[in-house]
């Protein structure tokens, strides 16, 4: 505990030296709001002859430019600026975003304004893991994004309680403007509890896994839409008492390199809570390079599509998981009942090699993009101001599990479907309150804090 402490203390000393170092570039956020005239754009389609941001404290003008796929030589339509400043907003770096056209003399100037977030949080937390009200977590974190203007975050902490575990993560998802790189680093040492259902009915007990892994990864952004990373990482998982496929080694030990390429789709107007756009991941991991017994592969597929019908606006997700390799060790399988929830079987967990996961909702806003600010004396504005946004919705869930040499008419099917509201505190939380129902037409009351789609 004295070196974690330590660790912390030397991290912000660090970081206050950094800050300290920093120089803002404030020059191109400055126009003269007095001799600006707002256009109203609902019937006109206008040619934009220059862009100016305001409020850009600290976040590079680079950082936000880069969301704004604008063309200067064409007009721009309403659609388009609601466009961009939804994904400003989805940077996750300002409270508050708004884009407008001043006319200025001959020429028409688009207005980016901007109110920065807070940025530092070297904070005690209190959580829950796995979406799981029994399972709390706490500890300290100090987490710290748009380091140096370059909408980077900084993760580093350690958690007791449920699952404890240290953990640094660096992601730079601008680490070259020039040549649109991203990269991103991370380390994480945990002691976990076992998650497989099936490891568990060897000797009917729950056991505890070692768990260790250091990944450092670098990817492009093709365009605005299209990215791809690859990483390497050492993983390293040691269980209390060896059991077949509990780990594939009999030692009880599995020590392995991974390799990790994923692809990135991404025209979602805002990612937290999207109202047009497609998003679609693929991911393969290979577990297992060199001369070692482990030896398993790992593709992630999900799809997501949105768009209005007026009110409401339809979503719709698929997401699949295939396990395959010689040997398929219990915690490589893939699961509903943690990350992944069935609603109408929100408690419940399904273990399986491979499954494929199907989301379909309606949702009707309520509240968007409410903007409201606590008065509290000593407190920096950035802190008490929030963005909520507030819907009510239907939905249907189905999934199928799938495992090794098992024929398909066999697949296990899930589903439910219900109805709830969504509380989405940007840039922070999301709340669901849902009531659902299973295939047996079974009630469930829902409680979840995690992003509505």
């Amino acid at each position: 505990m004295k070196f974690l402490i330590l660790f912390f203390l030397l991290v912000i000393i660090f970081i206050n030296h950094l800050f300290a170092s920093v120089i803002i570039d404030t020059s191109y956020s400055v126009i003269d709001s007095t001799h600006s005239k707002k256009e109203d754009l609902e019937n006109n389609n206008l040619i934009i002859h220059e862009i100016r941001i305001i409020g850009n404290q600290k976040t590079k003008k680079e950082t936000i430019l880069r969301e704004v796929n604008l063309d200067l030589s064409k007009p721009i339509s309403p659609d388009r600026l609601k466009f961009f400043e939804n994904r400003i907003l989805s940077l996750g770096l300002f409270n508050d975003v708004k884009i407008f056209v001043s006319k200025e003399a001959d020429k028409n100037v688009l207005i980016i304004f901007v109110q920065e977030a807070w940025y530092i949080w070297p904070l005690p937390f209190v959580d829950i893991a796995d979406r799981d009200w029994k399972k709390i977590t706490y500890g300290l974190n100090l987490g710290i994004q748009n380091l140096t203007g370059k909408n980077e975050s900084l993760n580093t902490g350690f958690s007791l309680g449920y699952d404890p575990k240290f953990y640094l993560s660096y992601y730079n998802p601008n680490f070259s403007f020039e040549h649109n790189l991203i990269l991103k680093l991370r380390t994480v040492l945990q002691k976990r509890n076992n998650r497989s259902i099936e490891a568990i009915k060897i000797n009917n007990k729950n056991f505890s896994e070692k768990y260790y892994a250091f990944e450092i990864g670098i990817g492009k952004r093709l365009n605005i839409f299209n990215f791809i990373t690859s990483s390497i990482a050492f993983e390293y998982l040691q269980t209390e008492e060896y059991y077949p496929l509990r780990t594939v080694s009999n030692t009880g030990i599995d020590r392995a390199i991974s390799f990790q390429f994923n692809y990135i789709y991404d025209t979602r107007d805002f990612t937290a809570y999207p109202k047009s756009g497609a998003n679609l991941n693929i991911a393969y991991k290979k577990v297992g390079l060199g001369e070692t017994v482990v030896d398993f592969n790992i593709l992630e597929v999900e799809a997501k599509k949105i768009f209005s019908l007026g009110n409401p606006v339809f979503y719709l997700r698929n997401y699949s998981r295939v396990l395959v390799g010689p040997q398929l060790p219990y915690y490589a399988n893939s699961f509903i009942g943690y990350r992944e929830r069935l609603r109408g079987y929100f408690n419940d967990i399904f273990e399986s090699n491979s499954l494929n996961f199907s989301n379909l909702e309606f949702r009707f806003p309520l509240i968007e993009k409410y903007v409201f600010k606590f008065n509290l004396p000593y407190i920096p504005e950035e802190l008490i101001t929030y963005n909520l946004n507030v819907d009510f919705h239907t939905f249907f869930d189905i999934a199928f599990l799938v495992n090794k040499n098992q024929v398909l008419k066999k697949t296990r099917a899930l589903n439910g479907f219900g109805f709830g509201f969504s509380f989405l505190l940007l840039p922070y939380r999301s709340l669901n309150i849902e009531v659902a129902w299973n295939q047996l037409l079974k009630p469930q009351f829902i409680f979840d804090l995690n992003l509505p789609f």
